[in-house]
């Protein structure tokens, strides 16, 4: 994850990871919250450092200051964290149950029909728009290649 900031046209963006310039397109400044060996970077002091080597006025960037003054953030600020592990565990165990369900419903559509190993194409798909059951299922329930 990342914060973006638009300082006097200039697109500034702090995150802990290198961005992906495909999705997202390229910043002009990039600022980080953690080093590659992971250890907790200061926002403000890249900021001076930056605003020195590029004549840039320091004032301009307070709210970035502001939002991230040394002391008041960590360096796995933005790694979302599940407060409800429970709640996570629970739904592992719906979802498992749903797919275990929906695996016995394709085998009793299945019932009753049979294929060779060696089936084709034509003959899966016809048995799929028959049962509405997936291709894909069919092959891995009649083990074909």
């Amino acid at each position: 994850m990342s914060q973006y900031y638009n300082i006097k046209g200039l697109k500034v963006r702090v995150s802990d990871h290198e961005p992906n310039e495909r999705l997202r397109g390229t910043s002009d400044i990039e600022l980080y919250v953690k080093s590659a060996d992971n250890q907790l970077l200061s926002i403000e002091r890249q900021i001076e450092y930056i605003c020195e080597r590029r004549d840039y006025d320091i004032a301009d960037f307070q709210e970035i200051i502001n939002d991230w003054k040394d002391g008041s953030y960590d360096k796995d600020i933005f790694v979302f964290k599940n407060e409800d592990e429970g709640e996570e565990q629970s739904n592992d165990g719906r979802i498992a149950e749903m797919r275990i369900n929906r695996n016995n419903a394709n085998e009793d559509k299945l019932r009753g029909y049979t294929l060779s190993r060696f089936a084709s194409h034509e003959e899966i798909k016809s048995l799929s728009e028959n049962t509405g059951v997936s291709q894909s299922f069919i092959k891995k329930h009649f083990n074909i290649r």
